[in-house]
């Protein structure tokens, strides 16, 4: 790895003068050819040429090619980002570490609309109302971008483009089965003229992520069922108008828990999810228009079981019954107006409105429905004031119910080096807002007239996350050559990160020298019931010997850490070469420094602030690469290699060793419906098992994948 980083930092020096030299007496023209346009940048249509942050783009060759059957695992392919999967929650998405089981730093669009929870964070990827096969493409935003689009755009945005009725009669089916339980059908249907059209598209899979292997550190099982159906009309009465209206539901079960557990029992979590959207369009001028969006988005899991007593002689009940559900909704409305004075000169603004409401008896126990309502206005200006200079200011300014007003600006210049070569420089300030968990929480298992165990108790008033960066970026595309190059490096300072902290609850365990004592007094009726199994963490040198108890004697709580800074860089290359193939090539380098983070020094002044956790949360460096060529009488085949290095997930997950995953993916066309049917062999994790999260063996997946359209 350290020998790739000297040849792709070389490569950023270099390319410049490789690129001029090679261009020659080419014509301008070829330059543009193709060029991509991205608009999650800065909401503007744009070259990524101009556009003010670093954007991958994962279009629908390189997402087929990939092999990936679910949307989180496409991530890997982004320099700088990290997934993994853990049995008791989402796969978890995060982009240049501070991430854990919520990743509740990264934004996630799907065609505009936020999917972001805000009741715990993050997405819930598995619950999304769409399949890998209903995506036209996706951009990445690498860097932060609340001046755009607000808190929670902290670290990054990603927007998945789907799939849209543009006029097209076509119908697909897709039907997947492999090892480890590996099994779905998918089948979607496009009708349209130039006035109107409609897509449909439904998927019902199933898959073993995890199985409880019976030996320490594999005891967790997590097998998913999932049905998705995703719809969208699209209608224009006339050449310069268009409304839209689309609609997602998912349902499923997740069967989870450890066969030898009693606090984490087998059984199976149902959940749902449901999204509404609708809008207006209005193009009223070459590249100017107006538009007006709304979408409900609501998402529901149950989740209760019951712990039982091992000694019911000393047990205040037989059970005791324990709630993670919960039940979210959000409802948003805002307006976006784009317009160009001219091709130098472009503004973009708009508005928006949001409700935000959460329920969860177990997690907000006592408080009800919590929530509340958001404004937010934002603007973009758009100058080029010389030949080859761009500049765009902007930024956002919004309400939260937790927080006060909050301003999130950024300027970036863009220089043209060459037709096809940009160099960027951007620098600005954003925040995240606190979650309603993070703020609310009131996580406890009670029973009648008591409470038995509290695990977050939220009693802190916590101000907004906030990040000031700044970005040196380049990026260079040779047509003629296949070749594209994007290279930023990059400083993020964060402060008022918030993480949770544990202490000491009990009354009878305080002066034990296991940790600070608790903020806030014992809740009325709290008493750890006698007679249960006790959870792993049971301490039997705790003043009460050795006899069970229900819950921890801790109880854990959010506040805000203090300061950090990460600093690094990345690296993407694309080439296609004809004779070759096509080759996708990333690599990344970050560190983090964690000073003045680690404890809460209002509890205990003399605690250590430098937190190695949060320091170690991303590799120094990660890498991928995917490889992709046709081959003769039909068939492709492409090759996929991923390099982790060695980091650490804070909070609910632990030490992630050094890893390498190798995927392979061999296609045949068999000739039938036109040549337009695949029949494919998929082999994930090729080289072997490796563990991600906490010591959670993810282990090697074979399938077979058949594809018709016509």
């Amino acid at each position: 790895m350290r020998r790739f980083s000297l040849i792709a930092s070389s490569l950023i020096f270099a390319w410049p003068w490789i690129a001029r030299g090679a261009e020659g007496n080419l014509s301008e023209q070829v330059f543009f050819e193709d060029m991509p346009v991205v608009l999650s940048a800065s909401r503007l249509a744009q070259s990524p040429l101009d556009a003010p942050a670093a954007v991958t783009v994962l279009d629908r060759e390189t997402i087929r090619a990939s092999g990936f059957t679910e949307i989180h695992d496409l991530f890997r392919l982004v320099p700088g980002f990290l997934v993994a999967d853990w049995p008791e929650g989402s796969p978890i998405v995060v982009n240049q570490g501070l991430g854990d089981a919520y990743s509740r730093r990264l934004l996630v669009l799907i065609d505009g609309r936020a999917v972001y929870d805000p009741f715990r964070g993050g997405v819930d990827w598995q619950d999304l109302p769409l399949r890998v096969d209903d995506i036209e493409r996706i951009e990445v935003v690498r860097s932060p971008n609340p001046a755009s689009y607000g808190a929670n755009a902290f670290q990054g945005v990603i927007n998945i483009f789907t799939r849209r009725p543009l006029g097209d009669d076509e119908t697909e089916v897709v039907l997947r089965a492999g090892r480890r339980g590996i099994g779905e059908a998918y089948a979607s249907a496009s009708r349209g003229d130039g006035a109107f059209g409609w897509r449909l598209s439904a998927s019902s899979r199933e898959a073993t992520n995890y199985r409880d292997r019976g030996v320490p550190l594999q005891e967790n099982r997590e097998g998913i069922r999932r049905h998705m159906l995703n719809a969208q009309l699209r209608w224009n009465p006339r050449g310069d108008e268009e409304w839209n209206l689309s609609l997602g539901f998912t349902d499923g079960r997740n069967l989870i828990g450890r066969a030898s557990s009693s606090e984490n029992p087998p059984r199976a979590s149902d959940g749902d999810s449901l999204f509404v959207q609708a809008g207006w369009k209005r193009f009223y001028a070459p590249d100017s228009e107006a538009s007006l969006r709304y979408y409900h988005y609501g998402r529901g899991l149950r989740d209760r079981f019951r712990v039982f007593a091992t000694d019911p002689a000393n047990a205040p009940m037989p059970a005791l019954t324990v709630d993670h559900g919960y039940r979210v909704r959000r409802d948003d409305i805002e307006f976006q107006q784009s317009h160009a004075w001219s091709d130098a000169l472009k503004l973009i603004w708009g508005t928006g409105l949001r409700h935000d409401r959460a329920e969860a008896a177990g997690l907000l126990a006592g408080r009800g429905a919590e929530g509340g309502w958001q404004w937010q206005a934002f603007g973009t200006l758009d100058w080029g004031f010389a030949r080859d200079w761009r500049l765009q200011l902007g930024g956002m300014l919004e309400k939260h119910y937790n927080t006060g007003r909050l301003f999130s600006p950024r300027l970036a210049l863009n220089y043209r080096l060459t037709p096809a070569q940009s160099l960027r420089f951007s620098i600005g300030r954003g925040y995240r807002a606190p979650t309603i968990f993070e703020t609310r929480a009131r996580e406890m298992v009670t029973y009648p007239g008591g409470i038995a165990d509290i695990l977050h108790y939220a009693y802190r008033d916590l101000e907004p996350e906030s990040v000031r960066y700044v970005e040196l970026g380049y990026l260079g595309q040779l047509k003629p050559l296949g070749l594209s190059l994007d290279a930023r490096l990059f400083a993020n300072r964060y402060r008022d990160y918030i993480d949770d902290q544990s202490c000491i609850l009990d009354e009878e365990s305080r002066g034990s020298n296991l940790g600070v004592q608790c903020g806030f007094p014992e809740p009325a009726g709290y008493e750890r019931p006698l007679g249960y199994a006790g959870k792993p963490w049971y301490n039997s040198l705790l003043p009460f010997g050795g006899a069970s108890r229900f819950g921890h004697y801790k109880a854990f709580y959010y506040f805000n850490a203090g300061e950090l800074k990460v600093v690094g860089g990345d690296i993407a290359i694309d080439w296609n070469s004809e004779s070759l193939g096509r080759f996708r090539l990333s690599h990344a380098y970050a560190r983090i420094a964690a000073s003045g983070v680690g404890a809460d020094l209002t509890v205990n002044p003399a605690a250590l602030t430098r937190d190695t956790d949060v320091e170690l949360s991303a590799p120094r460096r990660s890498s991928s690469l995917l490889w992709s060529r046709r081959l003769p009488i039909g068939f492709n085949a492409s090759l996929g290699i991923y390099r982790v290095g060695a980091m650490k997930w804070p909070n609910d997950g632990d030490w992630q060793p050094a890893y390498r995953r190798v995927d392979l993916r061999l296609g045949k066309i068999l000739g039938l419906f036109g040549n337009r049917d695949e029949l494919s062999l998929t082999v994930q994790n090729l080289d072997g098992e490796h563990t991600e999260f906490d010591d959670y063996l993810v282990e090697k997946r074979v399938f077979l994948s058949y594809r018709a359209l016509w």
